[in-house]
């Protein structure tokens, strides 16, 4: 057999531009790679910027596969359905559609004309098997994991259980990737997963939504041994001199410290080269912050998210303090290790204070880069119903968290709310100054000013605009420091 998967890569604006990212992407390397175990043969169409029709099904055409498989984000799906109809038109092929979308709204997805197979949750035995049934001939829509058309009628298939034994599975396939497709910062990284799933449960992640699919949700969790890790960074390294420092891609790399020591041994003795990783703030203290460095670790990216703790805590499902917050920032740049914190806006209930509030939090951070996305709430969520109860989802979806535009209706009038959002990160960046300057009076007075021309009602509103519009002016640029590529 034969697949070819098709992966939309890129983001498109309402005005027709578009932004592409060229990356490896690890879930279709892994499908790839047990395929290709199995005996069968893959390809792919790495689509980095929107694709006319003639050109797409030209490429499926030229590929000439038994089976088209579709990877899709909630995000990217609009695209998807509307090149699986083109597919559907205009060639003769079964078409297939895994990853995050299908697996928390499995759905909207099989009814979506173009696709005949909807792929829910981890794929790898999944896939290997639709191939197999289907070499043989037989009734597909049986196979475990798959949601199937037979006929006018679907057959809802449960998800396979976890594999639990990660070591089992063939490392990423990244042959299948064009290089000259990748976007600059793709070139000197080398990414890896040394694990799957994150125990935390936040309401606008879609871990929650995943692990709930499947039938032993307990080990949704799992780390591969060092040594599997260690072997396929050497890979990595061996097949590409470009790679500068490994960029681990998991959703949270500090959870199991005694697994961190034996990677760290091996990877201090083998590799010896800097790397990247995603942490939170519950699993970094001093002591973890000191090993990471020690390991090789020269940027940490945490989520922050919101800085107003009733939010945090309340609506986002994140349990931890604003001091415990300020605490893991501070360790990192102890130990010499940069940071990047994540933050969202936009979320249900927020007003213009509680942006604020994630703003002063991050300048008493002082992270080193500032990621700001605007909240999408996610199908399958607990914070996508919390927003359906509330009829706050008025608005299409959109390509990216990046975009700052958000589908939730606004709850706030003037010229506040936008004006903060856009100068996150110059407003965040100015009160850390201020923050450097000791807290004493001049930096506390400063502070409380720049508060007042957004959320004080005893100056007229155009003065205050004026005010702070002429205030972001003179500090954007001047206090940001170097963005870290991450």
């Amino acid at each position: 057999m034969k697949v070819t998967f098709i992966y939309p890569d890129f983001f498109q604006y309402p005005d027709g531009t578009f932004m592409p990212e060229g990356r490896i992407y690890l879930g279709i390397a892994y499908l790839s790679a047990a395929l290709k175990e199995a005996g069968h043969q893959t390809s792919l169409i790495h689509v980095v910027s929107p694709p006319e029709r003639e050109w797409l099904v030209a490429r499926v055409r030229e590929e000439s596969p038994d089976l088209v498989g579709f990877s899709s984000t909630t995000h990217m799906f609009r695209h998807v359905s509307r090149w699986a109809g083109w597919l559907a038109e205009d060639l003769d092929v079964l078409t297939a559609c895994g990853g995050v979308h299908p697996t928390i709204a499995p759905e909207e997805v099989i009814n979506t004309p173009g696709i005949d197979i909807a792929c829910r949750g981890e794929a790898e035995g999944t896939l290997v098997e639709l191939c197999c049934v289907l070499e043989a001939g037989r009734d597909h829509s049986r196979v475990p994991g798959l949601w199937a058309r037979r006929g006018d009628d679907v057959v809802r298939n449960p998800a396979r259980p976890l594999e639990t034994d990660l070591d089992s599975l063939p490392f990423p396939d990244r042959s299948i990737f064009d290089p000259s497709l990748f976007c600059s910062d793709q070139q000197p990284r080398g990414t890896l997963m040394a694990s799957r799933g994150c125990p935390f449960n936040c309401t606008y992640c879609s871990n929650h939504a995943q692990k709930s699919i499947y039938p032993n949700p307990e080990h949704y969790v799992r780390f591969r041994s060092p040594e599997n890790v260690v072997t396929e960074i050497e890979q990595i390294l061996a097949g590409d001199g470009g790679i500068e420092f490994i960029r681990f891609d998991d959703d949270v790399l500090t959870v199991d410290t005694e697994w961190l020591g034996h990677l760290s041994n091996l990877y201090r003795e083998r590799i010896s080269m800097p790397f990247i990783c995603n942490s939170r703030v519950n699993f970094l203290d001093r002591e973890m912050a000191g090993a990471l460095a020690e390991m090789g670790c020269r940027v940490v990216c945490m989520g922050i998210e919101s800085g107003n703790p009733w939010l945090r805590g309340k609506v986002l499902n994140r349990h931890m303090s604003n001091e415990r917050i300020t605490g893991a920032f501070a360790a990192c740049r102890e130990v010499g290790i940069k940071t990047v914190s994540t933050n969202m806006f936009g979320l249900p209930m927020e007003d213009t204070s509680m942006v604020l509030d994630t703003i002063r939090l991050n300048a008493a951070c002082h992270p080193d880069t500032i990621q700001v996305s605007t909240f999408i709430p996610y199908p399958g969520t607990d914070l996508f119903r919390l927003c359906e109860e509330k009829g706050l989802i008025v608005g299409d979806r959109v390509d990216s968290i990046f975009e700052g535009r958000s589908p939730l209706i606004s709850t706030e009038d003037g010229w506040e709310p936008p004006a903060v959002k856009r100068n996150f990160h110059t407003l965040a960046y100015t009160y850390g100054r201020l923050d450097d300057l000791g807290g004493g009076v001049f930096s506390r007075v400063a502070a409380r000013a720049i508060d007042c021309l957004v959320l004080s009602r005893v100056l007229p509103s155009p003065v205050r605009r004026f005010l702070f519009d002429r205030l972001n002016r003179w500090a954007d640029g001047r206090f940001q420091p170097e963005w870290i590529k991450y």
